[in-house]
C-alpha cells in the first residue's frame, strides 16, 4: 500500500510556522525601548563645552536593574523598574555615546549625543583677492 505523505507533510509544517511566529512575538515583547532628548547639544563654537538637562526614558517588558553610562562613567542607576523617566545634567565636550547596561554589564541600549556649533568650524576661503588693479 502507498502512503501519501502530503497530508503529512502539510500539517508538519502548519504547526512549525505557527510555533515559529508564537517564537518571534514573544522576542517582540522583551524589546527595550531607549531615548535620550533632546539628541544634539548647540554651542556657539567648536570646542566649546556643551551643558544642558536631558530627558532620559526607558521601558522594559520585566523588571530590571540598571545603569546608565556616559562612556565608562556611572551617571544613574534604577533598582527593579520596568519603566524610567529622569532629567539628568549632560556636561560633554565631544560626542559622547550614553549606554543602558544591566546588572553584569551587558549593554541593554545606546544612544549618541552630538555637538553642533551654531558658527563653522572654518571660515570659507575667498574666491577672488581683496585688491585689484582696476
Amino acid at each position: 500500500m502507498r502512503c501519501n505523505t502530503w497530508p503529512i507533510l502539510l500539517i508538519v509544517s502548519f504547526f512549525s510556522f505557527s510555533a515559529l511566529a508564537e517564537h518571534d512575538k514573544a522576542e517582540e515583547k522583551n524589546v527595550i525601548t531607549f531615548s535620550i532628548k533632546p539628541l544634539v547639544c548647540i554651542v556657539k563654537r567648536p570646542g566649546d563645552a556643551c551643558s544642558m538637562t536631558a530627558t532620559v526614558s526607558w521601558q522594559s517588558p520585566k523588571i530590571i536593574n540598571s545603569c546608565l553610562y556616559q562612556g565608562i562613567t556611572k551617571v544613574a542607576c534604577w533598582l527593579k523598574q520596568k519603566k524610567v523617566t529622569a532629567v539628568i545634567k549632560i556636561n560633554i565636550e565631544e560626542n559622547m555615546e550614553y549606554t543602558l547596561k544591566d546588572d553584569n554589564h551587558h549593554i541593554i541600549a545606546t544612544q549618541l549625543i552630538t555637538i553642533n556649533s551654531s558658527l563653522a568650524k572654518k571660515y570659507r576661503r575667498r574666491l577672488r583677492a581683496g585688491w585689484s588693479l582696476f
